[in-house]
């Protein structure tokens, strides 16, 4: 623990707070779309590349019946994911739903419509794929094959151990690229990223949970050692936060709630 946690966090409070009239008026209507950083991401050297193509949608819960039965499930069985299934995932939480020109709309929304979040798989067990690291070309709708091993033991050391992490069939990393979201709102952009990432993991608890899966949000992991296991630099691209998702037993939320 950093022994000046807490004046740390203080100042970054105070230096990302405004107060009336420390603006200018109307200054973010004037951001220049055209002029913005990239806001996909392509591994253009990746070992391969699987086009997704367009989920094939089954019959779902209601919304507030899924609401109001929505429960964290990390139980996982080793039945494995289907591709599909992880498509729907996937388009659930990064999902491109309306193109405006300058900039894309998702299924989720974005402070700006900036978009910082990128999304990256530690693939345990989905048919179809080679377990590996994966990352997601939003833009082509691409799976990009990076590392293609083993990477359960990888996802279990770099949570402290949460054994779900190894049984799950796919774990989360997002990401947030920070110069896409600081363009426009400089020293705010800190504190939007992280709300960008919850909005993405929501969606993801509701899709997974629509399909019956088990979802699990990660706050713990160790920041350092997954950034440098993703190849980004922690700084401008730095991980913002994680998930487990897989198959569970269906005998109720008491009983998937956690690895017996």
């Amino acid at each position: 623990m950093h022994p000046e946690w807490q004046r740390i966090c203080n100042e970054f409070i105070q230096a990302t707070s405004y107060a009336v009239g420390d603006l200018e008026k109307g200054w973010a209507a004037k951001y220049d779309f055209s002029k913005r950083p990239p806001t996909y991401l392509r591994y253009e050297d990746a070992v391969v590349r699987i086009p997704l193509g367009s989920p094939d949608f089954p019959a779902a819960p209601g919304l507030w019946e899924l609401l109001k039965n929505r429960r964290t499930m990390r139980n996982f069985t080793n039945v494995p994911l289907s591709l599909n299934e992880l498509n729907i995932l996937l388009w659930g939480t990064q999902g491109i739903t309306a193109d405006l020109g300058e900039y894309q709309l998702r299924t989720t929304p974005s402070a700006g419509a900036l978009y910082p979040i990128e999304t990256y798989l530690l693939v345990n067990n989905v048919e179809g794929l080679e377990k590996g690291l994966y990352h997601l070309d939003v833009e082509q709708w691409t799976l990009e094959g990076l590392k293609l091993e083993d990477v359960s033991e990888v996802a279990y050391r770099l949570t402290e151990e949460q054994e779900m992490t190894r049984r799950s069939a796919v774990n989360f990393v997002w990401t947030a690229v920070v110069e896409r979201t600081k363009d426009k709102y400089n020293e705010r952009a800190y504190r939007y990223i992280w709300w960008d990432a919850g909005h993405v993991a929501q969606n993801l608890h509701i899709v997974g949970n629509g399909l019956g899966l088990g979802v699990a949000t990660i706050g713990h992991w160790f920041d350092i050692n997954m950034n440098e296991f993703l190849g980004i630099d922690g700084i401008n691209h730095l991980s913002v936060l994680m998930a487990s998702v897989g198959k569970v037993t269906g005998k109720g939320w008491l009983h998937d709630r956690r690895p017996a």
